[in-house]
């Protein structure tokens, strides 16, 4: 059969895969500058509380509980690089207006809320629509591969990013450095502009409905044996080490005096075990087996955030270090498993669906972790709430060792079995 006609740029699989890694690249090194500067900014530019620097935080996030069902279904109804393009431009404009305020004298807690809450629904979109891309740039049988340089650039991003932005804020203050993550956005919807694969429209008689394109992509996630315990092991991660993360910068900003700087530096730890994690994930996961992978990543990598919580100054600072470096290279393992699982299993009408339910439970979970984090730190200080995230964080395993992927080596390669309903 033959295909479409192929630009000189981006038209190609091989360039439309570099023009979309170069977006990512670009997109991720903003998301990680935002990721460090936004609570900086709210500790020690508005001298925000514990509480208000973990509604800042929540308020990044709170997006994938509001919205992040219908997105899916939204998605799936559109083609997926103009959603992208849009919310690239939309969060250049959005954190555009933090530096804008704080040279006016009014930036306020208030105002970080307001623009991360846009920021997120608009991160929605843009992860919803970027998974479900993905199968249409390289096709089915190279999506291990693609997801694990696609990884591998964002773990490059999250090297660069902490660290550059501790210097940025140190040197031009946190408001200004935010300028940077704008640009970044800004970049990453040029390179995704540049991309040449034509996306076919979905008639508009296949179109789903709102309601049951919801219903239907829940369904297909909770009622599956295999996708159902992943989830539930995402989200549980996701809760416990948002509360403990939020907290964990202002344990080292805050109670511990540690510069910008050298916080950004001991943050990179995480992006570097990553980094290295993408150099041999895709050999790891043939030769131990894609369940395997899934399993003991996460039994692995998740208990040594319990190190985060004995940082003091001097040496053990380096623990903060460790804790994420392990984390960072147990995640990478564990999500180029369970995403290429996902991508290739579920039927790409329902990839939109299934993408945003994920979201939904997985990263829904973050802004309800970063708050009962704040709440914690109030009552038992920051180091307590970092604690209480880390033994929560450290069983996330258990529901991968509960589930049918106790027993398996290798994840189907097929449409995944689904439970039947039970009539109602």
């Amino acid at each position: 059969m033959v295909g479409p006609p192929r630009s000189p740029v981006g038209g190609g699989e091989v360039g439309a895969l570099r023009l979309l890694l170069a977006a990512q690249a670009l997109s991720q090194l903003g998301f990680r500058l935002l990721g460090l500067a936004m609570p900086i900014l709210a500790t020690t530019t508005l001298h925000a509380s514990a509480f208000e620097v973990s509604a800042v935080a929540a308020c990044q996030t709170v997006a994938f509980l509001a919205i992040g069902l219908p997105a899916g279904v939204w998605v799936d109804r559109m083609r997926k690089r103009p959603v992208m393009v849009v919310s690239d431009l939309g969060r250049a404009v959005a954190l555009g207006s933090i530096p804008v305020a704080w040279g006016l004298g009014t930036l306020d807690v208030l105002h970080l809320c307001v623009v991360s809450l846009v920021s997120g629904v608009l991160t929605v979109f843009f992860d919803v629509a970027a998974q479900s891309y993905l199968p249409h740039v390289v096709g089915g049988d190279r999506l291990l591969t693609a997801n694990a340089r696609l990884t591998g650039v964002e773990e490059v991003a999250g090297v660069v990013g902490p660290s550059a932005g501790g210097l940025l804020i140190q040197l031009v203050t946190a408001p200004l450095a935010i300028v940077a993550t704008a640009f970044g956005y800004a970049w990453s919807a040029l390179f995704v502009a540049l991309i040449r694969r034509p996306e076919p429209l979905p008639p508009r008689k296949d179109r789903p409905r709102l309601v049951r394109g919801v219903a239907e992509g829940v369904r297909l996630v909770t009622r599956h044996a295999l996708l159902r315990p992943i989830v539930l092991c995402s989200t549980t991660m996701t809760f416990f080490w948002s509360m403990s993360y939020a907290m964990l910068l202002v344990l080292l900003a805050r109670d511990l005096g540690v510069p910008a700087t050298t916080v950004g530096l001991l943050l990179t730890a995480g992006s570097l075990g990553g980094v290295l994690a993408t150099l041999v994930v895709r050999r790891l996961i043939e030769a131990l087996g894609d369940a395997t992978a899934v399993k003991y990543s996460v039994a692995c990598g998740a208990p040594l955030t319990l190190l985060a919580a004995l940082a003091q100054p001097g040496w053990r600072l380096a623990l903060v270090s460790v804790s994420l470096f392990g984390l960072g290279a147990a995640l990478v393992v564990y999500n180029v498993a369970q995403v290429s699982f996902r991508q290739r299993a579920v039927p790409p009408d329902f990839l939109g669906r299934v993408n945003a339910t994920v979201r939904f439970f997985a990263w829904g979970a973050r802004p309800i972790g970063s708050l009962c984090g704040g709440v914690l730190a109030e009552v038992f200080g920051a180091r307590g709430a970092v604690l209480t995230g880390a033994v929560g964080t450290s069983l996330a395993f258990l529901w991968l060792f509960l589930s049918p992927l106790r027993r398996m080596r290798t994840l189907p390669t097929g449409t995944p079995p689904v439970e039947p309903l039970v009539a109602s």
